[in-house]
């Protein structure tokens, strides 16, 4: 998840650039902008201090990554396909195991550094990705509020459509809106297939409060994905079509993306079929 290595990499930043550009071309071609962002999700202290970063050479990575993006919205940016530069941060833990958590005031604190970094930076907004734990993403919400930064919260809900630690995703949008005003500008879920998030959805005005979608590729235990040394890219046309049926279902929803296993062939096919099922429904 170090993707920020690969800036001082001639190589890697050569893949990076590739594996990018078809990202934004997917988009593109089928009339959708981009929120050009991703590499910066382990960009944090504790994490950057295993591989050797001093704060300092943190906070010139992240900011350094952000003009990475830069570049693509620049190239890209129009008035059909807007672009926008974001800021990826990840938990401060394991996304995938409660373990231990930080409190939302621990969770403020630590997160603020790179939070400041993107500010710094000239990033548009932070979207905060895999969070399991209400009280981290009370943290960190308060944390870019306090910033003057717009976020994002995407929760990781596990198969059955919980959080890590047993509550719904209602239960915790619920709650990251009553402790912070309802900061966030909209919450998603990533880093889980449609299949397996779908009880998570249940009825309820808390629905609006969805804005995005980021599924794996395939419907496999994280864990299980994260150990088998390989991505699994599924099957790019039914991924497109299962995001399509949620368009139909919440026509609110206005992002569209994939986490683990996806590439450009699956934001193609996302953009593709969103894109006809909004017309769909626009002629209807």
């Amino acid at each position: 998840f170090c993707a920020f290595e690969l800036i001082d990499d001639k190589r890697g930043l050569a893949c990076m650039t590739d594996y990018h550009r078809k990202l934004v071309e997917g988009a593109v071609t089928n009339g959708f902008g981009l929120i050009n962002e991703g590499l910066h999700y382990r960009a944090s202290r504790d994490w950057g201090e295993l591989i050797g970063y001093s704060r300092e050479g943190l906070e010139e990575i992240n900011i350094r990554g952000i003009e990475f993006y830069k570049d693509f919205a620049r190239e890209y940016d129009s008035p059909e396909t807007p672009m926008r530069v974001g800021g990826v941060i990840g938990p401060r833990g394991d996304a995938y195991d409660v373990g231990r958590v930080p409190d939302s005031a621990e969770a403020e604190d630590y997160h603020s550094e790179q939070i400041l970094a993107f500010r710094k930076a000239g990033a548009d907004l932070i979207t905060a990705a895999t969070f399991s734990s209400i009280e981290e993403a009370i943290g960190i919400t308060r944390a870019a509020e306090a910033a003057g930064m717009p976020i994002v919260i995407s929760f990781f809900v596990k198969q059955g459509g919980r959080l890590t630690g047993g509550e719904t995703l209602e239960e915790a949008i619920r709650q990251v809106d009553a402790a912070t005003g309802s900061a966030p500008v909209y919450y998603m879920i990533n880093c889980t297939h449609p299949t397996e998030f779908e009880p998570a959805l249940t009825e309820g005005d808390w629905t609006q409060r969805l804005g995005g979608f980021m599924p794996n590729a395939v419907a496999m235990d994280t864990l299980s994905l994260c150990k088998l040394g390989h991505l699994e890219d599924g099957d790019p046309q039914e991924l497109g079509g299962q995001m399509a049926d949620l368009a139909h279902r919440f026509p609110h929803v206005h992002v569209w993306g994939g986490c683990c296993g996806t590439d450009g062939r699956h934001i193609g096919e996302i953009a593709r079929q969103v894109g006809a099922a909004r017309r769909a429904m626009a002629a209807a």
